[in-house]
């Protein structure tokens, strides 16, 4: 009763202000966006520190393998599908798609913001920025209606198991050099799982009014391609680079900043112009599982790939 209440009380804040915040909360939940916290993230890795980057890296990389096993499994409708009374803001439909519990946003937005708060390096007024930036994200997704508050604080409880676990886990580095190659292993083992897991359990087979399912089973299916990929992206991407690339986060303000503007060019094409070509060309599930794939390969290896070649190019420079 709580849920659908606080829900209905911001849809009539919604429908009181004439829509006059929608806009805003919309531009919120659009920074929650899974890519644009990977490029956030990859901001962090490239030009300020690399480790604390590497961190956050591998935690988004287990956080959506874990959101995406308890999505599947809970198989929790959206709110409006539970509760009639609720209508939610029409521009959010878009990536509000699938079941509910937990909510993605929650989940990758933790992983930096709450990263970034616990572990990184930054001022007080910087951290502070974070749990502000957090908190909009995940108010988004209640304001607009497209998700209850127990699906954000599960997935904020994602996030944060993600990156415990994870903390724990980097300080076997010292250990052993050779652990990343252990956590590539467990990565490979978990998404193999759960594409196996997307695909052949079943699902609810409830339909609307109108005789339509309410969740399509082979919908749900290409959302576990779609995160296996994302994993598998980041993990391979990141082991290739540590031990053949290695590249320095390091370097005058001016080569960060075009580091930054580069990259984001690139994000761009990748966006507009690969992903739709690779969509068209496969299957969902393939189409989906390399594109989502290919985000983390450029972020974690190609971006760092051209800088280590302008840093030696730089150094053979100086050497001559």
């Amino acid at each position: 009763m709580f849920t659908s209440g606080f829900l209905l009380f911001l849809q009539g804040l919604r429908e009181a202000s004439g829509g006059f915040l929608d806009q805003f909360f919309m531009q919120c939940t659009e920074f929650g966006n899974i890519h644009i916290i990977l490029f956030l993230i990859g901001i962090i890795y490239w030009v300020y520190d690399k480790k604390f980057g590497e961190y956050l890296l591998v935690s988004l990389a287990f956080s959506r393998i874990l959101n995406s096993f308890i999505k599947l499994t809970s198989c929790v409708y959206r709110p409006w599908v539970k509760y009639p009374k609720i209508h939610p803001f029409e521009g959010a439909l878009k990536d509000a798609t699938g079941y509910s519990l937990p909510s993605g946003h929650a989940t990758s937005s933790g992983v930096l913001f709450l990263g970034i708060s616990l572990k990184g390096n930054f001022t007080k007024w910087f951290k502070v920025l974070s749990v502000i930036c957090l908190f909009l994200i995940c108010f988004s997704r209640c304001y607009l209606g497209v998700h209850t508050l127990l699906d954000i604080v599960v997935g904020l409880i994602v996030a944060l198991v993600a990156l415990l676990v994870v903390a724990k886990l980097f300080d076997r580095f010292g250990d052993n050099p050779n652990f990343d190659l252990i956590l590539l292993v467990g990565g490979i083992v978990f998404s193999v799982l759960l594409i196996v897991y997307a695909t052949f359990k079943s699902y609810p087979m409830d339909y609307d009014a109108a005789g339509k399912l309410i969740v399509d089973p082979v919908k749900m299916a290409v959302e576990g391609y779609k995160d296996a990929g994302f994993c598998l992206g980041i993990l391979i991407s990141w082991v290739i680079e540590r031990r053949f690339i290695n590249f320095s986060c390091e370097g005058p303000i001016g080569r960060r900043i075009l580091r930054v503007g580069g990259a984001y060019i690139g994000y761009l094409i990748l966006m507009k112009i690969l992903y739709p070509l690779i969509k068209s060309a496969f299957t969902p599930q393939i189409s989906n599982f390399l594109n989502f794939f290919m985000f983390p390969f450029f972020v974690i290896l190609l971006v760092p790939a051209v800088i280590k070649f302008f840093q030696n190019r730089n150094e053979d420079v100086y050497a001559e």
